[in-house]
């Protein structure tokens, strides 16, 4: 055998392993704690307190149709071009059961949960509205949140947010962020519904 043919012979069975390695190698999925503090950085962005903390309802939600999921699935990839699969299929995934927001979240700002009950018991009255404002001074409403998605690289986060600040004072979008530099920034977003 020529050295020439034993360098051809050897340079194949390289890049057959290369290639071996690539393919069996998993891809690496991002640890619980990694997403959670993602999760909580996303959150962060959105969360604003007026000169009282942040109100968040401590259920998520993600306005997803559940007539007709897929119409909603449709609508968010047409409306947020860049959101990749992986990202989506994430939301989807982290999003198929409500969750509770966790009461030890570090958002940066004063916040307060607010559960299913305290806001049925407050919105079924007439005056809603007064009593969440007096039991609630400064806040400027409430928000509600869905899960993140994330890809995994954790560099792209999908999330539903709506907010409501009276009877006919609210919206609800889904962002598309991307991480820069450390930082999540918004690339996208579209609007589910505005009262």
């Amino acid at each position: 055998m020529s050295a020439r043919s034993f360098k051809k012979i050897l340079l194949v069975l390289l890049l057959v392993n290369v290639m071996a390695c690539n393919f069996l190698t998993p891809k690496s999925t991002p640890e619980a704690a990694d997403i959670e503090k993602e999760e909580q950085a996303v959150y962060s962005f959105f969360v604003h307190s007026g000169s009282g903390p942040a109100v968040l309802l401590q259920d998520t939600a993600t306005d997803i149709s559940k007539d007709d999921p897929q119409q909603t699935i449709d609508y968010v990839k047409g409306g947020l071009k860049s959101v990749s699969n992986d990202t989506l299929d994430d939301y989807l995934e982290r999003n198929a059961e409500p969750s509770q927001l966790s009461p030890d979240m570090q958002l940066e700002v004063d916040y307060v949960l607010l559960t299913a009950e305290e806001h049925q018991s407050i919105f079924k009255q007439p005056d809603g509205w007064d009593i969440f404002y007096k039991k609630f001074p400064g806040s400027g409403g409430y928000t509600v949140f869905s899960r993140v998605g994330f890809n995994n690289s954790l560099d792209q986060a999908l999330i539903y947010v709506g907010n409501m600040a009276g009877p006919l004072m609210g919206a609800g979008y889904y962002y598309l962020l991307e991480k820069e530099n450390g930082e999540w920034i918004l690339k996208e977003q579209i609007m589910v519904w505005i009262s």
